[in-house]
């Protein structure tokens, strides 16, 4: 999945020539999320316990590369770990559902 600007920001003649470029970024992310959610529930199969799905030590170290890389691209690396982390802790409690569901 791609994101194809219109115009460059600097293209952008006004609001509305933004906002559609905007619209489509988070349009762009959201159904990255979506993709990263299956391979989140496909994980499931491969773990044999609730601490494998949690994955503490995993979980802590991605926040920390997620706050890395967006510090490396300018952007307030705190504010994007606590996005992640708001993120994938849905998507754990969601893979928790899926590793349950499996044990039935």
């Amino acid at each position: 999945m791609e994101y194809n600007s219109t115009r460059s920001p600097k293209q952008c003649y006004d609001m509305n020539d933004i906002r559609t470029e905007i619209d489509k970024i988070d349009h762009a992310v959201i159904k990255l999320f979506a993709t990263r959610f299956e391979y989140v529930k496909a994980a499931s199969k491969f773990k044999k316990n609730a601490n494998d799905v949690q994955a503490k030590a995993r979980f802590d170290s991605m926040l920390e590369q997620r706050k890395l890389w967006a510090n490396e691209l300018g952007l307030n690396g705190d504010v994007i770990k606590e996005l992640y982390a708001n993120l994938v802790r849905y998507f754990i409690d969601e893979e928790l559902k899926q590793f349950n569901n499996k044990e039935k």
